[in-house]
């Protein structure tokens, strides 16, 4: 556990029970997408300090490694996808392995369950699996659950309760999900579950600033663990300002990118 507790500290500022974690894995599902479409774009925003870690798949794990872009950085390895061209988009498939994830220098691996209530024992059995195989390798795992049943008001909030508990259940080590749409429920979504795992918000499609900020004041206040945002980051023309917008509210006394010294290396991973 000691080894687990360590990894998963590089994905949070030190001096904060907040992180912000990029994940950069959506190439697989949705194909080229815009913010993503080379390591050299990725290159323009990936070392701002605001970034404690990023989520990849071996591909891009390797060719980002090779060009140094990793250093400093908590690294997820994810296991798993389904291309949006796919009949069933929703039932993720195994597509790297925990030896993999440690060949490549991950600090973590991340998996990804969409509930559509027809895969729900396909879920369940890979999400137990992964938890057995990286808990050999004390490696983290980060548990991506989303509720893909339309449903509404008390009923989604149940169901998404329900589908945290099983993640703590299966031994999962962190978890995101998607926040609801009123940043006022998001106390009630968490009461006691937070306590038990760190929980992440994710970012989801592109949208204003201030939503995202409010969203991230939200959950300190409901005692979230942090953001996992990835769209509202690369595919804005101004990545770097909203990562230090976003520093600025999870991590207020880190100094703004302008107040950084302008002579020297700045450590990335000193989060």
């Amino acid at each position: 556990m000691t080894g687990k507790k360590i990894r998963l500290s590089r994905f949070r500022y030190r001096d904060s029970k907040q992180g912000l974690i990029v994940p950069i894995d959506h190439g697989l599902t949705l194909g080229p997408v815009a913010g993503l479409g080379s390591v050299r774009e990725i290159s323009s925003w990936i070392k701002h300090p605001a970034i404690c870690g990023v989520i990849v798949h071996k591909g891009m794990a390797e060719r980002l490694g090779d060009a140094g872009l990793l250093d400093g950085l908590g690294v997820m390895v994810h296991l798993n996808g389904m291309a949006m061209l796919a009949k069933h988009p929703d039932t993720k498939e195994r597509v790297t392995g925990i030896a993999t994830a440690v060949r490549l220098g991950a600090d973590a691996v991340s998996f990804q369950v969409n509930f559509d209530g027809q895969n729900d024992s396909a879920n369940l059995r890979q999400m137990g699996d992964i938890v057995d195989e990286a808990s050999r390798f004390s490696l983290p795992v980060l548990a991506m659950v989303y509720d893909k049943v339309k449903c509404e008001g008390k009923v989604r909030t149940e169901r998404l309760r329900h589908l945290i508990r099983l993640s703590i259940e299966l031994g999962c080590d962190a978890i995101k999900i998607a926040p609801p749409e009123a940043p006022s429920e998001l106390a009630g979504l968490l009461d006691g579950l937070s306590e038990d795992i760190p929980v992440f918000l994710a970012g989801g499609s592109v949208t204003t600033p201030d939503s995202l900020t409010q969203m991230a004041r939200a959950g300190i206040r409901a005692g979230t663990a942090g953001l996992c945002v990835g769209r509202n980051v690369f595919q804005r023309p101004d990545s770097g300002e909203i990562l230090t917008q976003l520093r600025e509210v999870l991590l207020p006394r880190f100094p703004r990118v302008s107040e950084l010294p302008l002579h020297g290396e700045i450590s990335y991973g000193a989060h």
